[in-house]
């Protein structure tokens, strides 16, 4: 089913008040601007917003943001069984074993790894039921390929985006740019691609010749390429952010292309 969308008319028929990305409209309800931060959900977590050369997704805070630094991807996968059912060829709806108490679309828009050897399948989820702890039913996009049987094991994620959080760790990858500082719980706009502007972990990048690349501290901070030690075995590589864009012959800067998710 496809959503539903009732513009908002001014007197004299034009369409007012309403966010228009590539062409088409947002699928949503309040418009919320890339610089506002919203109490309510006014788009489904994930949403994409081309605006000219940059990309946005609507993200939630799981806590407090600082703005323009980097925000982690805080979902931890589910592992389990599935409940002792078969499914057949054909089918969209999956349930699985959870013992965590999940809200309704708890798992929107993330994904479903089916571990059948041999036969493989992985699948967005469409929605996923409440769930008090024992089980939460999930609803595919598209239909299963190949039948699967009772207590064949999967994987399941939310939405990349459903929580979003600033804390420092090694364990976690950077997700999205709120430009803006957040609310913990709060609806916001997560920056993915696209120049962009950084707070800096140590030295300004690009003081030195050929220092272009960037990279993400711990801290969701912008690190030089020369704060990374590529050359001990056995060292931590972290995550990419992008690169410079501008001249840097006069001294470092903080304005790049983030490669996050185009």
């Amino acid at each position: 089913m496809k959503n539903t969308y009732n513009p908002n008319l001014a007197k004299d028929g034009i369409i007012v008040d309403q966010i228009f990305t590539s062409g088409h409209m947002l699928i949503g309800g309040k418009p919320q601007k890339i610089h506002e931060e919203s109490t309510t959900q006014n788009y489904d977590i994930g949403t994409r917003w081309q605006i000219d050369d940059r990309v946005f997704r609507y993200c939630k805070a799981g806590e407090a943001l600082t703005a323009m630094k980097a925000g982690f991807c805080g979902n931890a996968p589910t592992e389990v069984n599935s409940a002792a059912e078969a499914y057949a060829i054909g089918d969209t709806e999956i349930t699985i074993l959870d013992t965590n108490v999940r809200v309704a679309d708890y798992y929107k828009n993330g994904y479903i790894w089916i571990m059948k050897s041999g036969a493989y399948q992985f699948h967005k989820i469409k929605s996923s039921t409440a769930g008090a702890g024992v089980s939460v039913t999930l609803t595919l996009w598209e239909p299963l390929s190949v039948a699967i049987g009772a207590s064949t094991f999967v994987t399941a994620w939310p939405s990349i985006y459903s929580n979003i959080l600033g804390s420092n760790s090694g364990y976690m990858s950077n997700a999205a740019i709120p430009l803006i500082a957040v609310t913990s719980g709060y609806y916001f706009w997560g920056q993915t691609w696209g120049p962009c502007f950084g707070t800096v972990f140590n030295e300004v990048p690009g003081a030195a010749s050929g220092d272009r690349e960037l990279y993400f501290n711990i801290d969701g901070a912008l690190k030089s390429s020369k704060d990374v030690d590529f050359g001990t075995a056995g060292n931590a590589i972290p995550q990419r952010a992008g690169f410079l864009l501008t001249n840097t012959t006069g001294g470092g800067d903080q304005w790049y292309m983030l490669q996050l998710s185009p």
